[in-house]
């Protein structure tokens, strides 16, 4: 069966399946939602940029875009069309625009104004087909740049077959107010008005752009590799020929973990790869030291999600932690936009000639014999474990053997040799510094490259350079489009590598060119329908898919009974290749599908977010325990999940006002703890139920100020809300009662309850007002609240100790520092874990016969210092012969004196 079956499949499914934004009736909209502008409207003029708003309006629509960001998107809708139309089949009142863009609120000083995020608006097709049903929905616009032009629409619509009143229209932009858009709905003949509003309505779930794209694609009867191997899947890999590239691990800053490097290598190898990304286990910047690797080794990245808070996470760690923020395209947001359009306008103006003169191969240079040098400490600091262990040996194998005089002959000869172990501990530092120096030269190199990439793009391709600053300024995606045609891709990719894009947007930011980008990166996966996904797909030579099958899948309104019909339409069965449930699998579902080797797949498995007695449900439960805590710390574990019972009654309408009530109340408590302190935590609120969650989202509009509300982050959703979205402190309101354990049932979704129990960094407040011994032992609510009473701070550390271990801790006692034997931290057992004033350290003991006398890799070295614990060596034989050097060192990397402990202690 041939691909483009598979393909058509797909793309009738999102058809389907697509609902467009409702903005057919704007005249039901709640005051609160909507505001008719008045006077001129000088923004879609293009006279100003911006306009300004009402307070009293402005105020409280600010409080709720952020409130409701994933939810809801305040539009500038303009030309409204007002009066009856048949819609479907069915004769509807509208108040509805022809064009249409997303806007933003800003204060400056005391007054608001509102701008548009993108100059182009959207062309509301649904009501332009409906009106020209015989063209493709867009009128000419070759004679005019100008997509807001009353002439341009009235002169298109005087030839559809409905009778329209269009002359109003031609008095913009003098506007029409309220009181004549109702006039207007008593009308026989709809018109065209010149009104102009504000709304605030549902977002879209569709994209009338993913279908266009699908169809070219389909008619293209070309596939990128990635695109072939997901529908098409071979028995072995495709690239599994191709020799290995040379990577660039080490010419990134940041320390990698080992899956984090296996997920560099298999975006860089292979055509098709996977990457599972639980809660909290540095996804956002595994994806961003890809796109950083891709980069210094020359090659292009695009970066796709489902929605821009999980982009805007990404941008944010290019930026942080690679310095990459003006060389990674941020397509759709305003600001970055603007921040864009200057940067190369300054670069066409040949502002950056001077930077741009440094050579990144002295850098790479730098880097190459730096690494040299280091692995060559790290040999030698491994050599020094090496000799501690056998002089530790031989050392406890004399005084096994109870011969004084032949171990005082040994230290004798061995003595200063074995002092010279102290070396171990300035190696070690070496190693630190020279890691520090290393990072610095890194983030220098990257610098470089970027800078030599603009310099060649500036000196040898302006004419590409000056096309994008025209198609990023232009008025119309159509003139976009022509002066996209002008560029030399490989060379504006060069100096711009990085692209991220939401799947909504990408038609109007990029052309769709097969295999126009080295690799495309697909994150949060489970939230992305596979049809959405092809277009991005095709664009590329290779493809990451990020994602967690524990996680919340996107839903879909296809019935099953039609899905059936469309894959009988397109000659297909349930088993042909490439063919899953579009309404019950995401991308990453089919890409697992398709994956025929574990090569493919890795996992993230070092979990940095949260406390550990807010992960450790989730991660017993749903991943078998295998995510190593990197804040697990003794007497730091417990405390940080509470419980508060309430007798609240979940109403007819699914809202339970005391629980709501009592999340109010705990955010105003926070606020004024953090007012105190002075620390400001971001604060969300979950409930799975969406009746609850909007109950509540209104409670915290009407009782926190605007600047609250943003300083705090504070937020209300269900799980789908807040999926990819993290705060210090989570209330979650679980809204069932004893008479409601029908909808408990709902809270047994596994992917639902992981992500509603994951999103806390520091603090989770559960309100209850059932008795979950009610429901059934499986149920997963039931299941979560005994593992808050079984959870204990104290873990498990190992009872049997080695006279070493014994020997060390009761002289680590004495001076008062706490200490825990065979501690694991991080999924590594720790010979020692110590404090002392907050601080800890891990001490590695080495030498003395038994299950402690091994040294630690330089990895798990590494692996700590990403868990923010330093690790010590300690040979036994140095312990004794200069047992107060040891403690002293051990004193020291705790951060206080040893004078200090030894006054405390009398000695």
């Amino acid at each position: 069966m041939s691909n483009q079956n598979v393909l058509s499949y797909y793309r009738d499914c999102y058809k389907e399946d697509s609902a467009d934004l409702n903005l057919w009736n704007l005249n039901k909209l709640k005051k609160d939602d909507c505001l008719v502008l008045e006077g001129q409207d000088d923004l879609g003029s293009g006279f100003l940029p911006r306009l300004p708003i009402p307070s009293e309006f402005a105020e409280q629509m600010m409080k709720r875009v952020e409130v409701y960001q994933r939810e809801k998107v305040l539009l500038y809708a303009s030309f409204i069309l007002v009066g009856k139309l048949e819609v479907k089949g069915e004769v509807k009142q509208v108040v509805t625009p022809i064009l249409f863009n997303e806007a933003v609120i800003e204060k400056d000083n005391s007054s608001y104004y509102f701008s548009v995020n993108d100059p182009t608006p959207e062309i509301n097709e649904s009501l332009t087909q409906l009106l020209m049903p015989e063209s493709d929905g867009t009128p000419d616009f070759e004679k005019t740049t100008n997509i807001q032009s009353a002439s341009l629409w009235t002169s298109w619509l005087k030839d559809s077959p409905l009778e329209l009143n269009l002359l109003e229209l031609l008095n913009f932009p003098n506007l029409v107010n309220s009181g004549e858009i109702k006039k207007a709905l008593r009308r026989k003949t709809p018109t065209l008005l010149p009104a102009s509003m504000l709304v605030f309505v549902e977002r879209s779930t569709s994209s009338r752009g993913v279908l266009h794209e699908l169809e070219e694609i389909i008619e293209s009867n070309k596939l990128s590799q990635p695109l072939s191997d997901l529908l098409s899947p071979l028995e072995e890999p495709s690239d599994a020929r191709h020799a290995r590239k040379p990577l660039k691990y080490d010419y990134l800053p940041g320390l990698l973990s080992t899956p984090q490097k296996k997920i560099i290598s298999i975006a860089a190898n292979a055509n098709l790869g996977c990457a599972s990304g639980p809660p909290g286990t540095g996804k956002s910047y595994t994806i961003a030291a890809i796109a950083a690797e891709h980069m210094a080794r020359g090659e292009s990245v695009l970066i796709v999600a489902n929605n821009d808070a999980a982009l805007d996470v990404i941008a944010d760690k290019l930026d942080e932690n690679f310095g990459l923020s003006d060389v990674s395209i941020r397509a759709g947001q305003k600001e970055f936009l603007k921040r864009l359009k200057g940067y190369i306008a300054d670069l066409l103006a040949g502002y950056f000639s001077d930077e741009l003169k440094k050579e990144p191969k002295v850098c790479e240079s730098e880097l190459k014999r730096l690494n040299s040098s280091l692995k060559k400490m790290e040999k030698r600091f491994v050599k020094f474990c090496h000799k501690a262990i056998v002089r530790g040996q031989r050392l406890k194998g004399l005084e096994q053997k109870d011969s004084q005089w032949m171990k005082r002959i040994y230290l004798a000869l061995v003595r200063n040799g074995i002092r010279q172990l102290a070396k171990q501990w300035a190696s070690l530092n070496e190693i630190n510094f020279k890691h520090i120096e290393r990072e610095e030269l890194a983030g220098g190199y990257l610098s470089a490259l970027k800078n030599r990439n603009l310099k060649a793009l500036v000196e040898t391709e302006r004419k590409s350079l000056q096309a994008f600053n025209k198609a990023i300024r232009s008025r119309t995606s159509k003139r976009q489009f022509e002066l996209f045609d002008d560029i030399e891709y490989s060379a504006l990719l060069s100096a711009f590598p990085v692209w991220l894009v939401s799947l909504n947007t990408l038609y109007r930011v990029l052309p769709l060119k097969a295999e126009m980008f080295d690799l495309v990166i697909i994150d949060e996966a489970t939230q992305c329908n596979i049809s959405s996904c092809l277009p991005a797909l095709y664009r590329a030579k290779r493809a990451m898919v990020v994602g967690d099958t524990k996680q919340l899948r996107h839903y879909s309104f296809l019935a099953k009974s039609k899905e059936a019909q469309l894959v009988s339409k397109n000659n297909l069965t349930p088993s042909t290749d490439g063919v899953v449930s579009y309404r019950d699998n995401s991308i990453l579902d089919l890409t697992l599908n398709a994956l025929n080797s574990h090569q493919q797949l890795a996992f993230l498995d070092e979990h940095f977010r949260s406390k550990p007695e807010l992960i450790h449900f989730s991660n017993e439960c749903f991943y078998q325990s295998k995510l190593k805590v990197m804040q697990h710390r003794p007497c730091t574990s417990s405390g940080h999940l509470h419980l508060q019972r309430l007798e609240g009654v979940r109403d007819k309408s699914g809202v339970n006002h005391l629980e709501a009530t009592h999340v109010i109340e705990s955010i105003k408590n926070q606020i004024h703890e953090d007012t105190q302190s002075g620390i400001n935590h971001s604060i969300g609120v979950i409930s799975p139920f969406r009746h609850q969650a909007e109950h509540i989202a209104k409670e915290i509009e009407a009782s926190f100020s605007e600047a609250e509300i943003i300083r705090h982050k504070i937020r209300a959703a269900t799980p789908f809300g807040f999926q990819g979205e993290e705060r210090d402190i989570m209330l979650i309101s679980f809204s069932v009662d004893n008479d409601s354990k029908r909808a408990a049932v709902y809270l047994n979704k596994a992917d639902v309850f992981n992500v509603t129990i994951t999103r806390a960094r520091q603090k989770q407040i559960l309100f209850l007002s059932i008795d979950e011994t009610q429901l059934p032992e499986h149920n997963l609510l039931r299941r979560y609240l005994s593992s808050i009473s079984e959870f204990e701070a104290t873990h498990s550390i190992t009872s049997e100790l080695d006279e070493f271990q014994q020997n060390v801790i009761s002289e680590l006692d004495k001076l008062e520092i706490e200490t825990w034997p065979g501690y694991t931290i991080a999924g590594t057992e720790v010979d020692i874990l110590c404090r002392y004033n907050s601080h800890y350290l891990a001490i590695d003991l080495i030498g003395f016969p038994g299950p402690w006398a091994d040294f630690f890799e330089l990895n798990t070295y590494k692996l700590f210092k990403r868990a923010g614990v330093e690790v010590l060596p300690i040979s036994y034989g140095l312990w004794v012969v200069d047992r107060e050097a040891c403690l002293q060192k051990i004193v020291k990397k705790l951060g206080s004196t040893w004078n200090q402990l030894s006054v405390r202690n009398g000695s």
